[in-house]
């Protein structure tokens, strides 16, 4: 049986399991197989770029009905390909900018870095650092950029000793969260947005070994709600996996139909999830 292959750069806690579960699922009432195929991390720290687009080929040659790329990133060349070959194919939450004309779903990044920044405000905090993830990740750059339309919008003047990058990874953002919480205490952030839930994790464990409160001594806001955002009670911007692989499964089925998508690239909202991580800034600064 043919069926849709799936290229992811990894399965991590970030939502991706759920989504290949959704996209399986929703496949298979199709009578529709979905193989994966996992590339490797994708981090400025590892070389895997040339990974990624050794899978990408790999998969166009079994000659799939149709190519899936869950948080990943393509090339203009790889795309050109898959036109070529007339295969199908939908792009999840890209690493990388698309093309304006590629078929996709993806997060509200700008929204939810924008919503997750203005809450931390209303909480009186005005010394807001990030950990970003890779610089040449779309959905790092739009958190950062909504990040940013937040401060601005409150007269906060962003500081770029606040901005870190952390490239979605422990030990990058573990690093980064050490660097902020060892500035001077009156430049320390009260409150730390993390891109992501890992990122948000490894603040956690720098905050405690530095002998930092949470959240009375500093709020935490993550971005995922992962497997273990609930485990720590924190405070994060939840994306809906789930909606996300069910919207792209339902994408390539209906370009393996030959129809006509309404609804090209479809954005998924982000929402605020309030646990234990956060509270109202106390102090003077």
């Amino acid at each position: 049986m043919r069926s849709i292959e799936l290229v992811v750069n990894e399965m991590t806690n970030n939502g991706s399991v759920e989504m290949v579960k959704e996209a399986t699922s929703y496949a298979r009432d199709f009578g529709i197989g979905i193989t994966v195929s996992c590339a490797g991390p994708d981090s400025e720290e590892h070389a895997t770029r040339n990974e990624t687009s050794n899978c990408l080929r790999s998969a166009i040659e079994r000659n799939p009905l149709g190519v899936i790329l869950l948080l990943s990133n393509i090339s203009s060349a790889e795309e050109s390909l898959l036109q070529t070959r007339n295969i199908p194919y939908v792009i999840v939450d890209p690493v990388g900018q698309a093309s304006a004309d590629a078929l996709g779903v993806g997060i509200d990044n700008w929204t939810g870095g924008m919503l997750a920044t203005q809450y931390l405000i209303s909480l009186g905090h005005r010394r807001i650092a990030v950990i970003t993830g890779p610089t040449n990740s779309q959905s790092s750059q739009a958190r950062l950029s909504g990040y940013m339309a937040a401060l601005q919008k409150n007269g906060i003047s962003a500081d770029p000793h606040l901005i870190k990058v952390g490239d979605y990874v422990s030990d990058k953002a573990y690093k980064a969260a050490c660097d902020l919480l060892e500035m001077r205490e009156q430049d320390r952030p009260t409150a730390i947005f993390a891109f992501n839930d890992l990122g948000a994790i490894n603040v956690y464990r720098a905050a405690r070994q530095h002998g930092i409160s949470l959240p009375e001594q500093l709020s935490i806001i993550g971005f995922d709600d992962s497997a273990y955002a609930d485990t720590v009670n924190l405070t994060t911007m939840r994306q809906d996996p789930f909606a996300m692989g069910r919207a792209a499964a339902r994408k390539a089925v209906k370009l393996i139909a030959g129809e006509t998508l309404e609804n090209p690239y479809e954005v998924v909202r982000a929402q605020l999830v309030l646990r234990g991580t956060d509270s109202v800034y106390g102090g003077d600064r």
